[in-house]
């Protein structure tokens, strides 16, 4: 009977911190509140866990409207989408929706602003003398993590109720050791 007792104290430990770690957004770029100042091609969300295919995001501009995404991905903790055209310079907002391994559906936004420079339409002069550009033209954005706030909510509350599932589990056992002498 003991035993027993503290099997399904050990399982009432145990389970309830599995269904506190839902997935949540470890890092975007670009970041909540970034000014992007280079031309913007891809919006990429990474996630602390894996992430199902039924994931996506939708992208609107300053006045609510719907901004096109050319391409929406999902692999493993990574979901991005893509333009063909760099995004015009503006505010936008981010509406991700995304399904976790854990089956849970969570909704989350951020902002962010496009502030790059306008592209100069050259002569043909202006053209020749210019000096051919880097092969490697790709963003060098940084990703930022997002603010930490909700995620350290979280961890506290996870921890909070492990003590008090360790500390419960403490008692029984001490009251049943007593109980059986």
């Amino acid at each position: 009977m003991l035993k027993r007792l503290i099997l399904f104290a050990c399982l009432l430990v145990l389970l309830p911190t599995t269904a506190l770690a839902h997935t949540g957004l470890e890092s975007s770029t670009p970041s909540d509140k970034e000014t992007v100042t280079k031309p913007l091609t891809e919006i990429v969300l990474e996630f602390n866990t894996p992430i199902e295919n039924l994931s996506t995001f939708t992208l609107l501009d300053k006045k609510g409207q719907k901004v096109k995404v050319d391409h929406i991905a999902v692999e493993d903790k990574v979901l991005k989408g893509t333009f063909k055209k760099p995004l015009p310079n503006g505010e936008y907002m981010v509406n991700w929706k995304i399904v976790g391994e854990d089956g849970h559906i969570i909704e989350r936004s951020f902002t962010f602003t496009v502030k790059a420079p306008e592209e100069k339409k050259l002569t043909p002069t202006e053209t020749a003398e210019k000096t051919p550009a880097s092969k490697d033209n790709k963003q060098e954005m940084k990703p930022n993590k997002p603010d930490s706030t909700n995620n350290d909510k979280n961890n506290f509350m996870m921890y909070l109720f492990i003590g008090a599932s360790l500390v419960v589990l403490l008692i029984m056992t001490t009251l049943l050791l007593r109980r059986g002498k």
